[in-house]
């Protein structure tokens, strides 16, 4: 029985030399993929796996494999069966649609450049997705068209050589199935997804402009939206931002104070923080340092750049087109060896930098009674870390948690915002990706042994505070909290509620993790907030969900500052909505939960 992904078997696979070299070499290529689905088949054959995402990356896998070897029917097969698992209309309305034309235009001729072949392609993929409602596919279609103008095989080429080449290398010759998948990913990319992209962008191109006048459904989330004026009766309440750092400058009247601290490079008050005058921060190794915003030490382009760039994927998601995005689709095009590595990285670590700004933003929007406390974390943000993490890593991980905690308590934070999620799987491809450990065993009882005292100290930290509500985004990973054994996501305390995001039509947003502990959800899809800087830019997320419920409960604790957690949660129950399709999950509703409030008084 697979309760989580610790229980899943792991493989390994005699890989070396270069990704290039082995995508070349039908001789070493194709043992990998032989292997590869020996492995899944066994494994679905030997284990009790329910969990659906698991199962879909199974079939996945399977259906991608019989691509390759063109067994259409058997990829057929298997991608119908992942589909029968889609639980959001924008997965089942998109999957497997690219794999039926290809399967429909093979019928007419093998040769993947012959005008019959892409005659009968676009005619197949265009009937397809003409047959869905645009607004559950055009995600989807702008996405594709927008690729199709950055990217290339030289492209595709190099980031593989950067990212996979180095994995490689650090396995040893004992590589594990997500670096023998992402192989048979890359051989999919390079001999079939980039022949087809410009045919399929083309397809989804013509769809595009044939809805370009539609009419946009009005959303069903503003109408819940509710601000409190300066003159209403509430009282300040404090809000923890436990995030990336808040630029403080955007935020001059919202802003918690420490009163026995003062900018001036000396711990004043003796509490183990330098010139915490509005929170405090830890450095990469989970040590106190000074200021509000995570460090963008190591940032090897410009800082303005990278924010526009930022702002340019954000646009090109909604499909704008402008010149900020031609900007940044002309330079991301040009990228080759590593300065495409250290874009990546770059833009790895300006999202955390701009991260928690904007979600303060969206948690103290509507309230002038709302006083930001930041409590900062430097995350790590290299595709492959310096350092792998250690057992005394994790101990002060967990420290660092009861600290923030502590600290917060001190000054009567009354809701914490935690956009943030860590698992025991990450830290065991941490460990992999620095080829640390003998087999993948002796990894996962490591990565065990690093994840138990950073979670006890979190879940420790939480409980001892039961006056505070702390709020947590449940993932963007489309998988659920406890499988994956997310912090704080998974955590089961009376204090702590996990968000998921629905969109501004109320449905699943196609990223969100869900799970038996993800009862609420809010808008998480393309919210406006600030960066640092002040720049507007709109944000998708359960990142961007979790704040809108820490927004709700601040507005509560404003009006009636006598409440406990169980008081609020109570409250935004009674008056949340039901999620459509979704029995037990409800949206909360920021208005009609106010309006009882004070009806209450």
């Amino acid at each position: 029985k697979v309760r989580t992904a610790d229980d899943l078997p792991r493989h390994t696979y005699a890989i070396s030399g270069k990704t290039l070299d082995i995508l070349k070499d039908p001789a070493t290529f194709n043992p990998i993929v032989d292997k590869l689905v020996a492995d899944a088949l066994r494994d679905l054959e030997t284990y009790d796996i329910s969990d659906p995402t698991t199962l879909q990356g199974y079939y996945d896998l399977l259906s991608q494999a019989y691509t390759l070897r063109m067994d259409l029917p058997r990829a057929l097969e298997w991608s119908d069966r992942a589909g029968a698992l889609d639980d959001k209309p924008q997965a089942r309305a998109t999957r497997g649609n690219m794999l039926r034309a290809l399967a429909a235009a093979r019928e007419v001729s093998t040769d993947m450049s012959s005008p019959d072949f892409i005659a009968k392609f676009k005619e197949t993929l265009k009937a397809r997705l003409s047959a869905q409602p645009y607004d559950l596919v055009k995600d989807q279609l702008i996405g594709t068209r927008n690729q199709a103008q950055m990217v290339t095989r030289e492209l595709v080429e190099s980031s593989l050589s950067g990212q996979l080449d180095a994995l490689i290398e650090a396995a040893n010759g004992q590589a594990t199935a997500d670096i023998a998948a992402a192989i048979m990913g890359a051989k999919m990319t390079l001999d079939i997804s980039l022949p087809l992209l410009p045919h399929a962008a083309s397809v989804y191109g013509e769809i595009i402009d044939a809805n370009a006048n539609a009419a946009q459904a009005a959303s069903k989330w503003d109408t819940r939206l509710v601000e409190l004026t300066p003159s209403a009766a509430a009282t300040p309440v404090v809000v923890g931002i436990w995030d990336s750092g808040v630029d403080v400058g955007l935020y001059a009247k919202q802003l918690w104070q420490n009163q026995a601290e003062s900018p001036n490079g000396l711990d004043d008050d003796r509490n183990g923080f330098v010139d915490d005058i509005h929170g405090i921060a830890f450095d990469l190794d989970r040590r106190p340092t000074t200021g509000p915003l995570a460090s963008l030490d190591g940032l090897k382009g410009d800082k303005d750049q990278y924010i526009d760039f930022v702002a340019a994927s954000q646009d090109m998601q909604a499909g704008i087109q402008n010149e900020g995005v031609s900007r940044f689709q002309k330079h991301y095009a040009a990228l080759r060896g590593q300065d495409l590595q250290d874009f990546q990285d770059d833009i790895g670590l300006i999202g955390n930098y701009v991260h928690g700004t904007h979600v303060a933003g969206v948690a103290v929007a509507g309230n002038p009674f709302a006083r930001i406390l930041h409590i900062t974390e430097n995350w790590p943000w290299k595709s492959i870390p310096d350092e792998a993490p250690t057992i005394e890593f994790g101990e002060r991980w967990g420290e660092a948690c009861r600290q923030s905690v502590s600290y917060m308590k001190g000054a009567n934070t009354r809701v914490v915002n935690m956009s943030w999620r860590i698992g025991r799987p990450m830290l065991e491809g941490m460990l992999a990706a620095k080829g640390v450990g003998a087999t993948p065993e002796e990894r996962a009882e490591l990565s065990r042994r690093i994840f138990k005292p950073f979670r006890d100290g979190l879940e420790q930290a939480i409980r001892s505070a039961p006056d505070v509500l702390f709020i947590a985004g449940s993932g963007n990973e489309d998988n659920n909290v406890d499988f994956a054994e997310y912090i704080p996501a998974g955590l089961r305390l009376p204090n702590l509620l996990t968000v998921g995001a629905i969109d501004d039509q109320d449905r699943f947003t196609t990223f969100t993790t869900t799970g038996e502990n993800v009862e609420f959800y809010a808008n998480g899809f393309r919210i406006p907030s600030m960066v640092p800087g002040g720049r507007v830019i709109p944000f998708s997320g359960t990142s961007m969900a979790a704040p809108q419920v820490a927004n709700l409960a601040a507005k509560i604790l404003a009006i009636r500052p006598e409440l406990k957690p169980a008081d609020v949660i109570a409250l935004i129950r009674a008056n949340a909505d039901p999620l459509p399709d979704h029995p037990g999950r409800l949206i909360i509703n920021p208005k009609r939960t106010i309006e009882a409030l004070q009806a209450q008084k």
